[in-house]
């Protein structure tokens, strides 16, 4: 009878432990284009949830290059919202912004096409 309650105790502290899945890291890719070109010299802002993107309480800030590319590694699995703004001349300026959900082991590939914005 020990036996048996022992084991049974012993089954139900190894099936109540919780295990943490891993965290799996992916990554993101922005090409930022105007006019169907890429843009360089962009300001890109990614932000992890939609909330900090309507509290401006960004991760990272980035200038795309001379691709119009932003490369973000080493992102946690999850859903991602970012803007993009470049101030062209005195007159005006492109924006946009996107989401796009992100998966740990991949590469999340986005192309912002940038519009007038006043």
């Amino acid at each position: 009878m020990k036996k048996l309650l022992f084991i049974s105790i012993v089954a139900l502290i190894m099936f109540s432990c919780e295990r943490k899945e891993p965290q799996e890291w992916g990554e993101l890719l922005i090409i930022t284009e105007y006019d169907g070109t890429a843009e360089e010299n962009v300001e890109v802002t990614l932000y992890n949830s939609y909330d900090n993107f309507m509290n401006y309480v960004f991760i990272e800030r980035q200038l795309s290059d001379e691709y119009g590319e932003v490369y973000f590694p080493e992102l946690l699995t999850g859903w991602y919202y970012f803007e993009a703004e470049k101030k062209k001349s005195s007159l005006f300026t492109v924006y946009a912004m996107d989401s796009i959900l992100v998966i740990g082991r991949q590469q999340a590939n986005k192309i912002l096409i940038m519009e007038p914005f006043d």
